[in-house]
Order: C-alpha cells, then sequence, then structure tokens
C-alpha cells in the first residue's frame, strides 16, 4: 500500500520544463529553453531584451504573484547590476525531479549585459 501512495503522488508532479513553458512572463516574445546543469530538470528560460533591471524586477514580480507563486522576499536582491528573486511555486505544484529534502523554487536572475539590454535567466532550483 505504501509503495501504491508514493507512485501516485510522484505521478502528480510535473516535469521543470512543463511548468516553465505555462508561465505567463511580461516578455517582448517567448524565452526560449536552455540546458542548465543546476537546475530541476536540466532547463531554464534564457532570453536578452531592453530595459532596466528595476522594471523588469517589478514586472515578473507582479506576472508571478498573480499566477500563484509567492516570493521570498529574503532572496531577493537587486541593483544596477540586475537582480535575483526566488519565487515558491503554487499550493500544491510539485516539481519532478526535486531532490529528497529540498522544495522546488522557481529562481529568475538578470544581469545587465549592456545599457539598457538584459539577461534574463528563469528555473525551478531545490532549495
Amino acid at each position: 500500500m505504501a509503495l501504491l501512495m508514493i507512485s501516485a503522488s510522484a505521478a502528480l508532479a510535473a516535469p521543470a520544463a512543463a511548468l516553465l513553458k505555462e508561465l505567463k512572463l511580461p516578455l517582448p516574445k517567448p524565452a526560449p529553453s536552455l540546458f542548465a546543469a543546476n537546475a530541476i530538470g536540466q532547463t531554464s528560460l534564457n532570453t536578452q531584451l531592453g530595459g532596466a533591471p528595476e522594471q523588469l524586477l517589478a514586472k515578473v514580480k507582479a506576472a508571478l504573484t498573480q499566477q500563484g507563486y509567492t516570493e521570498r522576499t529574503i532572496n531577493t536582491v537587486s541593483g544596477a547590476w540586475g537582480f535575483n528573486l526566488v519565487m515558491d511555486p503554487p499550493s500544491g505544484t510539485k516539481v519532478d525531479g526535486t531532490p529528497d529534502g529540498k522544495a522546488a523554487a522557481l529562481v529568475l536572475q538578470s544581469t545587465a549585459i549592456g545599457p539598457g539590454k538584459l539577461n534574463l535567466n528563469v528555473r525551478f532550483e531545490g532549495l
């Protein structure tokens, strides 16, 4: 009976790549998938876009909050260089491949790569 319960709960976990594709991010075009060795599912979204870090941070935070994600404010840092934003998935969301003893969190990192140009990477990590 215990094996049946474990299998049933594992079946309800969604692959990280599928969850990333479902995100509604305020980007001019969808961000393509990229291999990410340390991410859950070894996948991330990555794109470059124009703008300032603080404006992009406000937009992605608002968009993800509307989708049920919750900010881990202690992990949020930002500056002219870019930002790090960590958000917990909506209640009941299970990310396949999350290491034992860890919880999956959505990690967004933006880095200024030139005047008015940003790189944005989005992935799930086990924290």
